[in-house]
């Protein structure tokens, strides 16, 4: 049986914005915010959910939204009782052009009557950096819940409404870039990773900006949602995101200078990858900055299995990247995100990495997704020429245990 929805919190205040280069050292990313203590005080106040059994304690709630532990620390046992919405979600309303963005809570940690925010927060609030002003450092603190707050706030830092606001479960988003010559080899998993760790809503026409792995930025534009609207939460929930092109002039400039590149499989470019066969080696090259990609549908799951990277043109220039393709892990390997990876040469010019057969990442594994990438910072002289390399796959015999030091685990973070 359903439960009846909850009652919508209403609750809305006024902050001055922090300029960016008091709040950088906190690293906000994405459309997390960070509000005053008496903000949290005052959304608890607001709640209209009915409370908790005094025996109960508060469990249930998203560590990557510390409100929730604030509740559990400083409220008990009375305070916390009055739940707030998990995750929880705000509407931010520029109050000199009218601009609206939705964003997620950090931390409730900013000083009293200020809010910071991070870069996609001040584009889509179009608040810019000759807007901040220098105040006395004698100045008297604001008080921004003041009756005299039109004649009494100083025209020196830009002032937003917050309003709490609760957006529906997104499950679609349509993404434009808004360049031509976007490959999504280059970007798509490094997008997958930020929306999971540093968004928890997405609004509609705002413009999300990826880091790629050689330091460029791709930029999208956020075109359309389902449920529709102008606003989706994108916490615990599965969403499809689909990129098209602005127009058919940048499709075809996109394909355009796809194809112009260096394609795999030619002298010149890296190669084309595909499926490796165990104790079957392959020789291949990758240029510098790109991934090269196997997979190892079958092996002895039995025994200790061992993936080796030997005879490369530079050895210090080529890393070895495996993930184990499962429900929970489908993006293929990259710098920024695998579960195993080999960056140091042993003294033999090999880089390896030795799986246990009763390692919990190989846990309901479909297979094994193996990269080799080519470091752009320390590649060959001219920094085009490919790396070459032999790549091989092979289970350690009955009675040889194998452990290799190489290898370094990094797993994504999730929400659990």
């Amino acid at each position: 049986m359903d439960e009846p929805p909850q009652p919508e919190l209403e609750w809305s205040a006024p902050f001055a914005v922090l300029p960016s280069s008091k709040s950088a050292s906190r690293d906000l990313r994405g459309d997390k915010i960070l509000l005053p203590q008496s903000a949290l005080e005052q959304l608890l106040a607001a709640s209209p959910r009915p409370p908790a059994p005094s025996h109960s304690s508060f469990t249930s709630y998203d560590p990557f939204n510390p409100y929730a532990r604030h509740q559990q620390t400083q409220y008990q046992p009375s305070d916390t009782s009055q739940q707030l919405p998990n995750p929880l979600m705000f509407r931010l309303v520029n109050q000199k052009n009218g601009n609206a963005v939705y964003a997620g809570i950090r931390e409730f940690s900013a000083e009293e009557g200020e809010i910071a925010l991070g870069p996609y927060l001040m584009e889509a609030l179009g608040i810019l950096p000759t807007e901040f002003g220098s105040r006395s450092a004698n100045a008297e603190p604001i008080d921004l819940a003041s009756d005299m707050l039109p004649d009494s706030l100083p025209e020196t830092q830009p002032r937003v409404t917050v309003h709490a606001k609760q957006l529906p479960k997104g499950i679609y988003v349509r993404l434009r870039p808004l360049e031509a010559g976007y490959d999504p080899d280059n970007w798509k998993s490094l997008l997958e990773r930020q929306l999971r760790e540093s968004y928890t809503t997405l609004t509609k026409d705002t413009v999300l900006a990826v880091r790629g792995v050689k330091g460029e930025h791709f930029k999208f534009l956020v075109d359309k949602f389902l449920p529709e609207g102008d606003g989706i939460c994108v916490v615990d929930t599965d969403l499809e995101v689909d990129i098209e092109a602005l127009n058919e002039e940048q499709a075809r400039e996109t394909l355009r200078q796809i194809m112009a590149k260096a394609q795999p499989g030619t002298a010149n470019g890296s190669s084309r990858g595909g499926e490796l066969d165990i104790w079957k080696p392959v020789a291949g090259q990758v240029l510098p900055g790109e991934y090269v990609d196997y997979e190892l549908p079958s092996w002895d799951r039995t025994r200790p299995l061992t993936i080796t990277l030997s005879e490369m043109s530079s050895p210090d220039a080529v890393d070895l990247l495996i993930s184990p393709k499962s429900t929970r892990q489908r993006a293929k390997p990259r710098d920024s995100e695998h579960v195993f990876g080999s960056f140091t040469p042993a003294e033999d010019g090999t880089n390896s990495i030795t799986i246990q057969p009763t390692n919990v990442e190989l846990e309901n594994a479909e297979m094994l997704l193996i990269s080799v990438y080519g470091h752009p910072l320390t590649a060959s002289l001219d920094g085009t020429a490919p790396l070459s390399f032999r790549l091989s796959a092979k289970a350690a015999l009955e009675g040889v245990s194998q452990v290799n030091a190489n290898a370094r685990l990094v797993i994504s973070r999730r929400r659990p």
